[in-house]
């Protein structure tokens, strides 16, 4: 975005007040909903995007930030899924590789054969309990797993050690085998969405998005569609709806006038931690183990601090899903198995993540041997006049293979042809560059000579864009920008960048779905009075709003406090909630 063009926000706005009937509307602005806009608009169909809260705010921005093929799928015997899976995490490492990167996995095992003859049950479907790994049933898992994976595979094989003398040191002495084998790491999966959102809206002009944004369906079929900031509504009668709303599927349904049971509203929490010498222990792999009844638990590494996740408890209501103190306590026992010399204490804990996955409807099964799948369902709406297409199921990695196929699903209920495919797509952010470490020495010299820039300061904003760090770049050069004072690793106009070309309207926006600086643990008070200070300006608020926001950012727990770099700790206000609170919700 340049000095010239519109932000974003109000470039949407623009576009919805031209507009009056729609082919499609969408109903949430998840990784689904947004990957649906964008395969719409790439193929020309006119498609509104409507998010209630902010684009990335549910499940999607509260994932194990993996592209995986789903090892444990296997068990239950869902082939069709871990070989899409494994595909579309093959193509996300060659279309996505300034965002996904290969991610050494590594399975501690305590025996080399013992459970073999539960885990046979267990696939076959007469054992319905939690089997452990054996070194030799996975071993069988994973050449499986990599066979399903072959199409475009990127990546190499898998790896066992039977030797325990070649384990490390430091892993406890009740595990005899280790195997490892490599999926995908996204790096910023909030970041892959805003990209895929940003492309729609430059492909097709007749294409909107808009979050923070309520919407009430009329008698006579039509939307009314209501700005949450200015209030200001926009009138649409779409031939068609697309329900990505995820947990809250069926709540959406009911008032779109249709009564229906597609999904089970599951939430999954992770903690992060700041804890080094755990980080370095992990020299950049992901270890998978045991929690010591059955259930694996993920420990991964991310940019600076460390993942560990996730429970799966199934909730009636998705909007009063918590981090509970248990599932914390749950978490950090089962570290514990893997390292027990390294305690997590609270003051490590940097966020504790909650989303809630919309499962296909449960049934009988458990909720971890509960179908992973997706599916599309369909009904007309006959006092609107329009069709519905419902998603439900679906994980993080496969969203571009539920929206290809939604996506056509439209084509054909519309009359129109599919006319470019997104599977050999690269994505926005890796056009004309290569993938992170890769050389691009060219490329960021010469963005350097025409911004002005450090090649340090260019080649840190690639770091985390992609090739859009580029426009980036050149953003920050076109006014008078300096480092921020808490945080000198951005500057200000960096993250006037974010407010305006990324419609971030609320401090928790920028701190949880444009940058990582909580999940870094680096939002302290003094970050969070100097970000939420120059949002107030950008966005033309009273300073008192800044404090006020900062206030709610505290209280409602969107972000975990960290120690200062002065002595200053008290809150933002006299009124202002109780600071260093440790449970961070990205519900």
């Amino acid at each position: 975005m340049s000095e010239n063009e519109r932000p974003f926000r109000k470039e949407n706005i623009a576009r919805l007040r031209q507009l009056r009937s729609v082919d499609v509307i969408i109903i949430g602005g998840g990784v689904n909903g947004v990957a649906v806009l964008r395969e719409l608009a790439l193929n020309g169909v006119c498609a509104v995007l409507i998010e209630q809260r902010d684009f990335c705010a549910g499940a999607s921005g509260a994932s194990t930030r993996m592209a995986h093929g789903g090892l444990r799928y296997l068990e239950n015997r869902e082939f069709r899924l871990v070989s899409e899976s494994t595909r579309e995490r093959n193509l996300l490492l060659k279309n996505a590789p300034h965002q996904t990167v290969p991610l050494q996995v590594v399975v501690p095992l305590e025996s080399f054969a013992r459970g073999l003859s539960g885990s046979i049950f267990s696939f076959l479907g007469l054992l319905r309990r939690r089997t452990k790994l054996s070194a030799l049933s996975l071993e069988l898992a994973l050449t499986l797993y990599e066979f399903l994976g072959r199409v475009d595979r990127v990546l190499p094989g898998h790896a066992t050690l039977l030797n325990r003398s070649k384990l490390p040191d430091w892993l406890p002495s009740r595990y005899k085998a280790m195997a490892s084998y490599f999926d995908g790491r996204i790096r910023n999966p909030e970041a892959l969405i805003l990209e895929m959102l940003e492309e729609a809206l430059s492909c097709q002009a007749d294409t909107a998005a808009l979050n923070y944004a309520d919407w009430t369906k009329e008698g006579d079929g039509g939307f009314s569609i209501a700005d949450s900031v200015t209030g200001e509504v926009f009138c649409l009668r779409p031939k068609v709806v697309v329900n990505a709303a995820g947990a809250w599927v069926d709540r959406v349904n009911v008032h779109l006038g249709l009564k229906t049971s597609y999904v089970t509203a599951v939430k999954g929490a992770h903690i992060v931690v700041r804890n080094d010498e755990l980080r370095e222990r992990l020299d950049g792999r992901a270890f998978y183990f045991d929690d010591g009844s059955g259930r694996m638990v993920i420990c991964c590494p991310l940019e600076r601090t460390v993942l560990i996740g996730t429970t799966e408890i199934p909730v009636e209501d998705p909007a009063k899903a918590q981090v509970e103190e248990q599932e914390i306590e749950y978490l950090r026992d089962a570290l514990s198995r893997l390292a027990p010399d390294i305690p997590i204490t609270d003051d490590q804990l940097v966020a504790a993540t909650i989303g809630c996955r919309p499962l296909r409807k449960l049934g009988d099964a458990e909720v971890n041997r509960a179908n992973r799948d997706h599916a599309i369902h369909s009904a007309f709406v006959n006092n609107g006049g329009f069709q519905v297409f419902s998603l439900a199921g679906g994980k993080w990695t496969t969203f571009r293979a539920l929206a290809e196929e939604v996506c056509d699903a439209v084509l054909a209920h519309l009359g129109a042809e599919r006319t470019i495919s997104t599977r050999d797509r690269r994505y926005p952010g890796a056009a004309g560059i290569g993938p992170l470490g890769a050389s691009n020495e060219a490329v960021l010299r010469g963005c350097a000579v025409a911004t002005g820039l450090t090649p340090e300061r260019v080649n840190l904003l690639v770091q985390r864009y992609g090739a859009i760090g580029i426009q980036v770049a050149r953003f920050c050069s076109e006014g008078a920008d300096s480092a921020l004072e808490a945080l000198p690793e951005y500057s200000e106009r960096e993250i006037i960048w974010l407010i305006q070309s990324r419609s971030a309207l609320l401090l928790a926006d920028i701190l949880l779905r444009r940058t990582q600086i909580a999940l870094d643990g680096l939002a302290s008070l003094e970050v969070l009075r100097e970000i939420s200070t120059l949002l107030a300006r950008t966005l033309g608020k009273p300073r008192d709003w800044a404090d006020a926001e900062v206030a709610r950012c505290l209280q409602n727990k969107a972000v975990v406090l960290q120690p200062s770099s002065s002595a200053e700790t008290e809150s933002p206000n006299d009124s202002g909630p109780e600071v260093g609170t440790r449970s961070a919700s990205f519900a």
